[in-house]
């Protein structure tokens, strides 16, 4: 193994801690406190000091009631297409309106109609411990989910969010996660003298697969990415692969710490990980390093249709069964 790749493996174990809540936030005891003030509180009153180089995790949903991005549906007044475009895909139009203000719809998936493909219900009717309330969620307010591109990903409803936040109020993602993250860690180090890399999460739905994940919606303090692409392998040969999404790595393991629903775990702290800091320029341009330039998902859509009709033809030009297995 090289030197190099060596020296990105992990010198001691890596270790997560779950951070603990002792109470429901809401917009009351989040007023005049910011996130980076409550995640320090949060690391004393579970007895954990920092150390320099770790990386706190922490769910968007806090950021949101501390950084003012919980807004009350009563406050918010939908547009006339906010209304049309409500009515005709059983949102609350005032959503609607939060989600265009937030970024732009990229497909609308139909979920009242796919549930009503059996093997897909069944599918996730297995992974639900109220299958009727499942089918009563994808016939209502549920029926259709906007992904919209947001942050270098493709949100579920914007990332506007209802649960665990009283009635009336969603959460919605912050308009600069990597700056609320900087602060974060700007209030870290304010209080304990120390630097950590912060990463905050949100979780999204995994497109091919049933289910959900969390994945990173900004950063600060790491590099949000490997960057060995086409470097050599053990072998000495150029590999395509290299770009690994570290944040989204480090999103996904606290998101299985932190829970999603009445666990009360809003941050994880991990130690032991080995990992770069950010290049020059990187903060400026935050989550919108990893986005695909502008005009790169019509291009990849209308190549991918004619590389694959291009295979099909050559399939069928071989005149020949799609091949048995060869080997044992």
């Amino acid at each position: 193994m090289s030197d190099d790749l060596a020296s990105k493996k992990p010198n001691r174990p890596v270790e997560v801690f779950a951070l603990s809540a002792g109470r429901i936030v809401d917009l009351e005891s989040a007023a005049g406190r910011s996130a980076g003030d409550y995640v320090c509180d949060l690391l004393l009153s579970n007895g954990l000091t920092p150390l320099e180089g770790d990386v706190l995790a922490v769910t968007s949903k806090i950021v949101s009631f501390h950084e003012g991005y919980a807004l009350r549906l009563s406050d918010i007044t939908p547009s006339r297409k906010a209304r049309l475009l409500g009515r005709a895909f059983r949102k609350d139009p005032r959503e609607v309106q939060v989600m265009m203000e937030i970024g732009h719809v990229a497909v609308v998936i139909p979920m009242m109609w796919l549930i009503r493909y059996r093997p897909l219900y069944e599918a996730i009717a297995a992974q639900s411990p109220n299958p009727a309330a499942m089918r009563r969620g994808f016939s209502g307010y549920c029926a259709y989910t906007f992904m919209v591109t947001a942050h270098a990903a493709y949100v579920d409803d914007a990332g506007i969010d209802y649960s665990n936040a009283p009635g009336g109020v969603i959460t919605v993602l912050p308009k600069d996660p990597c700056a609320v993250a900087e602060k974060i860690r700007a209030a870290v180090r304010a209080r304990f003298g120390i630097d950590v890399a912060v990463v905050l999460t949100d979780t999204a739905a995994k497109l091919g697969r049933v289910g959900s994940n969390d994945i990173a919606i900004g950063y600060a303090g790491i590099d949000p990415i490997t960057r060995l692409t086409f470097s050599e392998d053990l072998f000495g040969v150029p590999r395509s692969g290299g770009v690994d999404l570290v944040i989204d790595s480090l999103a996904g393991m606290a998101g299985l710490v932190m829970g999603q629903t009445t666990e009360m775990r809003p941050a994880v702290l991990i130690r032991g990980l080995s990992y770069d800091r950010p290049p020059a320029g990187a903060a400026a341009d935050g989550m919108r390093s990893l986005q695909y330039p502008r005009g790169t998902l019509w291009r990849g859509v209308v190549f991918t249709l004619a590389a694959s009709l291009w295979f099909r033809i050559v399939s069928f030009l071989a005149f020949q069964r799609w091949p048995r297995r060869t080997r044992a």
